[in-house]
């Protein structure tokens, strides 16, 4: 049973598509596996898997949900590198993982990076192009 104030989860979808790489790098900084452990309790996989949002309705719940839902925010060591705010998610309905929103300018609206503790693309079997979804505590 919810209290009246807890709001269900929202599905996104997206589909899934190569990334720069970075996401390896920055995965496995000791601050960030720190703050991951701590926040989310996860030890990163190397690497992030990347989504595109393509629908313009599920692009405006992502926009919405960043404004309103509550999320843990990864504290940078220095100036060097970006805020980045944290999203829990179910992948699949089957992989625990978070959004990884770096709090850069420019970022790309329309693009998610997930962290988990496994590889999502190889526990799932993905390919670029396969559409994902995304179950996103709306608290």
């Amino acid at each position: 049973m919810r209290d009246d104030d807890t709001k269900p989860a929202i599905t996104l979808f997206g589909r899934v598509v190569t990334g720069s790489g970075q996401g390896t790098h920055f995965t496995q900084l000791a601050w960030a596996r720190t703050a991951f452990l701590s926040l989310l309790g996860v030890d990163p996989f190397p690497g992030t898997l990347n989504l595109k949002i393509d629908d313009a309705d599920m692009l405006r719940q992502w926009q919405d949900l960043k404004i309103h839902a509550g999320s843990a925010v990864l504290p940078p060591p220095d100036s060097e590198f970006c805020r980045a705010r944290c999203y829990p998610v179910l992948v699949a309905g089957r992989v625990r993982a978070a959004i990884v929103c770096p709090e850069v300018p420019g970022y790309p609206e329309d693009q998610l990076e997930l962290v988990a503790a496994v590889s999502i693309r190889e526990t799932l079997s993905l390919q670029d192009g396969d559409r994902l979804s995304l179950e996103v505590d709306a608290n």
